[in-house]
């Protein structure tokens, strides 16, 4: 059984304790189920999308506790992981993903990032918004021997900065 979640609508201020969000899932690229949470620590609501019912429903879910990775609570416990659970660590990919990339974005225009030592710097300048050759000329006067990620190609920056980011 192959699940997407997808149509993802997040709403930011309304997360308190959990996601608030809309989104469905898919389930062997079938829009299956309809799934939201109001973001105030309650539980997922999930529907079945017609011709879809609610056992269809069921059936995925007893096949997310049977066939999907179990967790550790934080007693060391395993824990089922159920659609809801799956739909939460979906959710978690996602926002990460999206601000991730948002902050990335903007720290490239802003900074120069750079690694030295496993770990990423970065050089701000007062007032700018965006960098220029002038900036760029500075860093590599003081620092010959590294390259920033700004050079770099979009994706290889990024898959740097995210991994030192997490």
């Amino acid at each position: 059984m192959k699940l997407e979640l997808k149509k993802i609508k997040y709403c930011k201020w309304a997360s308190e304790e959990t996601y608030c969000y809309n989104a469905v899932v898919y389930v062997d690229g079938k829009a299956m189920i309809s799934v939201s949470n109001d973001g105030k620590g309650g539980g997922n609501s999930e529907w079945a999308i017609k011709p879809f019912t609610q056992q269809d429903v069921d059936k995925v879910n007893d096949w997310c506790e049977k066939n999907l990775p179990k967790w550790k609570g934080f007693e060391g416990k395993d824990y089922t992981t159920d659609l809801e659970l799956w739909c939460g660590e979906q959710m978690s990919k996602y926002i990460d993903a999206k601000y991730l990339k948002s902050d990335f974005n903007r720290d490239m225009k802003s900074k120069i990032l750079f690694v030295v030592d496993k770990e990423l710097k970065e050089i701000k300048f007062k007032k700018c918004r965006r960098l220029t050759d002038e900036h760029f000329k500075w860093f590599k006067s003081k620092h010959p021997n590294l390259i920033a990620l700004n050079h770099m190609s979009k994706d290889k920056a990024f898959e740097i900065y995210a991994k030192h980011l997490k």
